[in-house]
């Protein structure tokens, strides 16, 4: 009996694996007619002073490699991605990324990001659910 059911499982992945495949095959042969619609590759968005804020839908979160300029080591953090104007800006404030913790907001829902005030060396953010 276990080998009739992992045949068959083989097989429907197999016919699942078939399916995508026949699939990105159609896909290929049209891509020089598909024009371009969003940049993934995500640019860095930074609220330079208190009161500055921008609009964005959230799109989630994303794992990034910094340097830390005094020691010149390189540590991994969580930024968080926002679509904003068809193009994917991302942020890695540790208080903004507490605060769409925080939040529970779900992927797709549209916020407005303040930079409200500093303590210390550290940006305070409010999030603001938009509707």
């Amino acid at each position: 009996m276990d080998n009739i059911q992992n045949t068959t499982e083989n097989t429907e992945m197999q016919m699942v694996s078939d399916i995508s495949f026949q699939s990105l095959i159609a896909q290929s042969e049209k891509l020089q007619t598909l024009k371009p619609v969003i940049n993934l590759s995500a640019e860095y968005i930074e609220l330079e002073k208190v009161g500055e804020s921008f609009r964005g839908i959230y799109i989630g979160k994303q794992r990034m490699q910094v340097t830390d300029q005094a020691t010149g080591e390189t540590r991994d953090i969580e930024g968080v991605r926002f679509l904003i104007n068809k193009q994917v800006k991302i942020n890695a404030g540790v208080v903004l990324v507490n605060e769409i913790d925080r939040s529970g907001i779900n992927v797709g829902t549209a916020v407005e990001v303040s930079y409200t005030s500093k303590k210390g060396n550290v940006k305070i953010y409010s999030l603001t659910l938009l509707g």
